[in-house]
């Protein structure tokens, strides 16, 4: 099967052909093309957070004996993230990079078919000993970080979330990668309407059995898992039909013997490599995570709301960042025609870069009122209005540093790691500093987030101004 669109260097990302195949268009209209397309550009992923984004506003919207469960939204992100980070973010940095060499449709099936088969034992494997776990781990903090005596809702959220994860997330994951198929072979269109649906069936279904059942967390994990499932479901039989000529070799859950084969695993070691790649990505919200769990219940509770729309904003970004990174490799090999196409594109993300950086600023208590019913406690407001300038300056620079990685990418010049591993201990110090020595809390978890960001964004700057006007990219063939 000829798919109409071909693969960048980085991360699997689609591109259409039509946006690579050299044209007389003009640069501005090409880059406002490019703008719009960049909004699905890094869709699944997006979709994923989304999810996340999805469960912490309708928890944040339950009440208990007529109050917001500050308690219980606050063990259940907490449970996410040990989740997360000790297990599904390995896994889907494997995924992030599974077609990076496949080509033909041939190819890709076979590729799609061994990491399947791998994926059927290593989800449980990895997700099963961490669901165990996040138990123990919780009650630690409660008891030593929060010196909260009372386990009950901590014996809640395990009994009706955390003990159901390793069936969500086996069909979430599966999920995953049958949407990369799909998107690999029939573009954004038919994976947007399943992404679309997912979200809508989700929120409909948790609202029903939360909010008019009242059957509380459980009932999120009800729509949480069924969804899951269901939607892994579709996308199987839609995958089926699309290869029926080597539908002996495919399978739904339960590998066939021709393609139970141990030494698949070993694949795992060749390409690990990647999962390190996404958890180094990762791990500066990931450590901010960490420390806010030692500030104290209030501002944790912001924090968690604060990081996830970090997080969201950070994936629609990086569909832009794969958009200008492959334009300028494939399409403009005129260095007048390649700045001006930069040009107009970074004029016309800034403007949406600078629409959410005004809305955080205008409206300060805007996440509260989103992820909270009525906006949270005063306490919870008084703290937020600590970051009203802190936090979208983050997001601006975070959003600068983005593109411009996408600039100098594009031109294939290369990221340090060792500095990037530089500029996250810089990081790290100086969270320690502002948070601990100085007792700033919240405000030193951002201060030390904003140097990170300033730090990337300074050295992109930099290397933009440094090598654009010279830059000459050779054409990607796919």
């Amino acid at each position: 099967m000829e798919s109409n669109f071909i693969r960048g260097q980085e991360n699997n990302v689609l591109f259409d052909r039509s946006l690579v195949i050299p044209s007389a268009e003009k640069p501005e209209f090409s880059a406002i093309k490019s703008i719009g397309f960049s909004f699905f550009n890094n869709m699944i992923s997006t979709f994923f957070k989304l999810i996340i984004t999805t469960n912490l506003i309708l928890l944040g919207h339950t009440l208990y004996e007529e109050k917001v469960h500050y308690q219980l939204f606050m063990t259940f992100q907490i449970g996410v993230f040990i989740l997360e980070f000790f297990g599904k973010y390995f896994i889907m940095g494997l995924l992030k990079y599974i077609f990076f060499n496949g080509k033909q449709m041939k190819t890709l099936y076979n590729l799609y078919i061994k990491m399947k088969t791998a994926l059927i034992f290593v989800i449980p494997i990895i997700i099963i000993p961490v669901s165990i776990c996040s138990y123990y781990l919780i009650e630690l903090l409660f008891k030593y970080s929060f010196e909260i005596d009372d386990l009950s809702i901590i014996k809640e959220v395990y009994k009706k979330f955390l003990l159901f994860t390793p069936i969500i997330y086996f069909f979430e994951i599966l999920l995953f990668l049958n949407l990369k198929f799909l998107n690999e072979l029939n573009g954004i269109a038919e994976v947007a309407m399943y992404i679309i649906s997912y979200l809508v069936c989700h929120i409909v279904l948790s609202w029903i059995l939360l909010f008019i059942f009242n059957f509380g967390l459980l009932g999120l994990t009800i729509s949480y898992c069924l969804n899951s499932f269901l939607f892994f479901s579709f996308t199987n039989i839609k995958i089926y039909n699309i290869v029926l000529g080597d539908a002996d070799d495919f399978f739904y859950i339960i590998p066939n013997k021709k393609n139970f084969d141990f030494s698949i695993l070993s694949n795992f070691r060749k390409i690990s490599y990647y999962s390190l790649i996404n958890l180094g990505d990762v791990f500066p919200i990931q450590f901010l995570f960490i420390v806010s769990l030692f500030i104290g219940k209030n501002p944790l509770i912001v924090n968690i709301i604060y990081l996830n729309f970090y997080e969201v904003v950070a994936e629609i970004d990086r569909g832009f960042y794969y958009t200008i990174k492959n334009e300028i490799f494939n399409k403009f090999q005129d260095t007048i025609e390649r700045q001006n196409y930069v040009l107009f594109f970074s004029v016309y993300y800034s403007i949406i870069t600078l629409t959410i950086f005004l809305c955080l600023l205008i409206f300060k208590n805007m996440l509260l009122n989103i992820y909270l019913i009525d906006g949270g406690e005063p306490i919870l407001k008084e703290i937020a209005s600590s970051l009203i300038i802190l936090y979208p300056l983050c997001i601006l620079f975070m959003s600068v540093k983005i593109i411009l990685n996408g600039i100098i990418r594009g031109m294939d010049i290369p990221v340090s790691n060792k500095r990037r591993l530089v500029y996250m201990t810089i990081c790290i110090v100086f969270c320690y500093i502002f948070c601990f020595l100085y007792g700033f809390g919240i405000i030193g978890i951002w201060i030390s987030m904003l140097i990170l960001e300033f730090l990337h964004a300074g050295e992109n700057s930099a290397k933009t101004i440094k090598h654009f006007p010279l830059g000459h990219t050779e054409r990607y063939i796919p």
